[in-house]
């Protein structure tokens, strides 16, 4: 049945405006970029995870409405990544062909005290693809000097739309005023450092509003951002439960997530924790990445019947990328 399931790379994923931040003259970028697409392709687990996302909190400051983390509220468990975990975390792969790591999965890696030692130590082990998501609150111009020095790679910025109302609306607890000119503050100290990193893209999830007007969003952003882009959104309210489709994630043979705590995940969409593959604390993440738990999930995955494990029955992202196949199927008539 394999070669009856679809798999596609970063299909969650939209540029609109500017370059494209992969693109890179390096041999080492462009072997991490295939193998990113190959990998998933044709259901090769290679020797060690690609790409591993460290959460280094799981607390925000904002409380946006269409976040999962919003809507779980309490259930998640407030904490801080220690530098010995992502010492050893990152130890480990630069010595076992990993190529890069995000520094956030569910929280706000600003609020982390120690994300510029992080971004430094991940960079001096010869990691090539460091990075981030932030809502930019608190990327003040200090912060930013501090981000260039580390050596940070790429760095993403969730930003709603174009005016104070509506970014406020959606972005709640933050300020339109303070975000857009610590944007502006960051790309003006790239050039007075004779810089291109960190090369900052501005995303927004494609609400319904954003979407009647996205050209604007565009337009916009294109001269303040090196690379504009959207995510599809993806509606968090309830999981929806029973969608037999033969789709495969590909995130099981690119990457891995690891939370604050140290706990272990195959994907970074897993928010209830529901696929725990161990605790860094006490494994290896190689020994993880080629354990029985994580290759019966692949196997699902290959089988057409992710449905039938318990954390990618419902998932977001699952969800998403079925109703976008349904959809087109439906217009090909």
């Amino acid at each position: 049945m394999t070669d009856k399931i679809v798999i596609e790379v970063n299909s969650n994923f939209h540029r609109i405006a500017g370059s494209d931040l992969f693109i890179k003259e390096s041999k080492l970028f462009k072997e991490y970029r295939k193998k990113w697409e190959d990998w998933p392709k044709n259901f090769n687990v290679g020797p060690f995870p690609l790409f591993i996302d460290i959460e280094v909190t799981s607390a925000c400051n904002l409380n946006c409405p269409f976040c999962a983390t919003t809507y779980r509220g309490k259930k998640v468990k407030r904490g801080y990544i220690s530098f010995d975990l992502v010492k050893k975390i990152i130890d480990e792969g630069a010595s076992s062909g990993l190529y890069g790591v995000k520094f956030n999965i569910r929280g706000e890696p600003l609020l982390h005290p120690r994300i510029y030692e992080f971004v430094e130590y991940a960079k001096k082990k010869g990691l090539i693809d460091v990075y981030f998501n932030t809502n930019a609150m608190l990327l003040n111009r200090e912060s930013a000097q501090k981000l260039i020095d580390a050596g940070l790679d790429r760095i993403s910025i969730s930003f709603e739309g174009v005016t104070k109302e509506f970014y406020e609306s959606q972005r709640k607890g933050a300020k339109y005023e303070t975000v857009l000119s610590n944007i502006e503050n960051l790309q003006q100290l790239k050039k007075r450092n004779n810089v291109k990193h960190p090369r900052l893209r501005i995303q927004t999830v494609l609400l319904p509003q954003i979407k009647e007007r996205l050209e604007e969003y565009k337009e916009f952003w294109k001269t303040r951002a090196d690379e504009v882009a959207f995510l599809d959104y993806k509606d968090m309210k309830e999981k929806r439960k029973g969608m037999n489709y033969p789709w495969a994630c590909p995130q099981l043979w690119q990457r891995m997530a690891i939370w604050w705590d140290g706990t272990i995940l195959p994907c970074n969409h897993d928010d209830d924790g529901l696929l725990s593959l161990g605790n860094i604390s006490g494994v290896n993440i190689g020994d993880v990445w080629k354990s029985e738990k994580i290759n019966k999930i692949r196997e699902a995955h290959r089988a057409g019947a992710a449905h039938t494990i318990e954390a990618c029955n419902g998932c977001y992202l699952r969800d998403s990328e079925i109703n976008k196949l349904n959809a087109k199927t439906k217009k090909n008539g």
